[in-house]
């Protein structure tokens, strides 16, 4: 039988494969719009922490103007002036699209906790940052498409201390299936419970009770 990760793995190359190559055209037209919208390179790079605390460059579509500081928080980022366009893409996520080619080459997963800068990491507690790092970052999770994205990852660790504990396929596919409607505004999962019931096997009921 196949391991969590094999599964996970084969997973994200049936899905992140022909997924970039679909979307690559939409991705130049977005870096083009970026590029007019900022007058800049329209990939922007910033050092995350990786599966292990390996540090690997993470890269998105330019949303914000390229004055913007580096290691700048999201509270910080709701007083800073953008543009139409930037705020565009980040209102519907499109300038995550580049992390594809990242699940492909096998830095990231598709779904797993989302990386962080090593600045803003290092002000969580460390057994959450240590369990973390114990599998590979993710595009999207369940803290991703909850509610509590609005604020910082550590104001709120259960949703990846479930996701890290669980080591569900199915858990996986459903966090998968409900990231678009997420991206286009469909309601967020407001709590753990929001997880359906045939969604749940032993380890992510377990993994959800540890963590209430």
């Amino acid at each position: 039988m196949l391991s969590y990760k094999r599964k996970s793995r084969l997973l994200d190359l049936l899905i992140a494969v022909p997924a970039s190559m679909v979307l690559l055209p939409l991705i130049f037209v977005l870096a083009i719009g970026s590029a007019i919208s900022f007058r800049a390179w329209p990939f922007f790079t910033q050092l995350r922490l990786g599966h292990h605390g390996a540090e690997f460059r993470f890269i998105k579509i330019r949303s914000l103007p390229a004055t913007t500081p580096a290691a700048v928080d999201k509270y910080e980022l709701k007083a800073l002036t953008n543009t139409r366009f930037g705020g565009f893409l980040r209102k519907f996520h499109l300038d995550e699209l580049p992390q594809l080619w990242l699940v492909v080459w096998g830095t990231m997963s598709l779904v797993g906790p989302r990386p962080e800068m090593p600045c803003v990491a290092a002000t969580f507690a460390p057994d959450f940052v240590a369990a973390r790092l114990t599998v590979k970052p993710g595009c999207t999770g369940l803290w991703q498409i909850s509610t509590s994205s609005v604020g910082l990852i550590g104001d709120n660790p259960k949703y990846d201390l479930v996701l890290v504990d669980s080591e569900s396929v199915r858990l996986d596919l459903w966090v998968i299936v409900r990231t678009p409607f997420h991206m286009l505004g469909a309601h967020p999962v407001r709590s753990l419970d929001d997880v359906p019931s045939w969604v749940r096997s032993d380890a992510l009921t377990a993994a959800m009770v540890a963590a209430a």
